[in-house]
């Protein structure tokens, strides 16, 4: 992703002018269908963290809420129009091509864990709203897990943006753009977690056979 410009400058003045209402609403405004970049949003949030006039985990506290309040914004036109509306009007809603049967494969394939996912990563993080909504899944878990996702996700951004400093840009981009290592780092952690899981219930169970 390149940012153009004239939206840093706007998102840039907004946050400066609002403070954390206005992160709230600019991150609750990138999880509709505005074309708002997230990475600039918190990237700069973080680079406000630098210059002292923000705190980092405000920032993280805050980014993540209004990110949730939009996302459940969108899961609650899913699940109130159903799939009908969205076959009818999602190409408003960004949802063009096959974006909506991929979304739903992810979410009928993993559920929960599929928003949980989710929202760690651009692009993916604005299409699990809808199949979520359809299949009218919990909306206090959703909101939830939402939550959990966007923490990680926000904290990660306004942190590059702090630890860069006045280079808060180059270093969100290069974040947005090497996102898949990214995924590659939490499939991997993932994978690690449910072996040793596994591992502990073999033992645990081997220990009460021997009892």
């Amino acid at each position: 992703m390149s940012f153009v410009e004239p939206s840093v400058e706007f998102i840039e003045q907004f946050i400066i002018a609002i403070d954390y209402p206005g992160l709230a609403l600019l991150m609750a405004l990138d999880a509709t269908i505005l074309p708002l970049p997230s990475a600039a949003i918190m990237g700069f949030a973080g680079y406000a963290c630098y210059l002292g006039h923000m705190n980092i985990i405000l920032v993280t506290l805050v980014g993540a809420v209004g990110s949730v309040i939009g996302s459940m914004s969108m899961y609650a036109l899913a699940r109130l129009g159903g799939r009908p509306f969205l076959d009818r009007h999602g190409k408003y809603l960004g949802l063009e091509g096959d974006n909506l049967s991929r979304a739903e494969k992810w979410f009928n394939r993993y559920g929960d864990r599929a928003v949980l996912i989710s929202q760690l990563f651009p692009i993916v993080r604005d299409l699990i709203p809808f199949p979520a909504g359809v299949a009218k899944m919990d909306a206090r878990r959703y909101a939830l897990f939402s939550l959990l996702g966007s923490l990680p996700f926000c904290g990660l951004l306004a942190a590059a943006g702090m630890l860069a400093g006045p280079a808060w840009q180059d270093a969100v981009e290069i974040l947005d753009r090497y996102d898949i290592i990214l995924v590659a780092l939490f499939a991997i952690a993932v994978v690690v977690y449910y072996v040793l899981k596994k591992r502990k219930r073999s033992k645990n169970d081997t220990s009460d056979a021997a009892d």
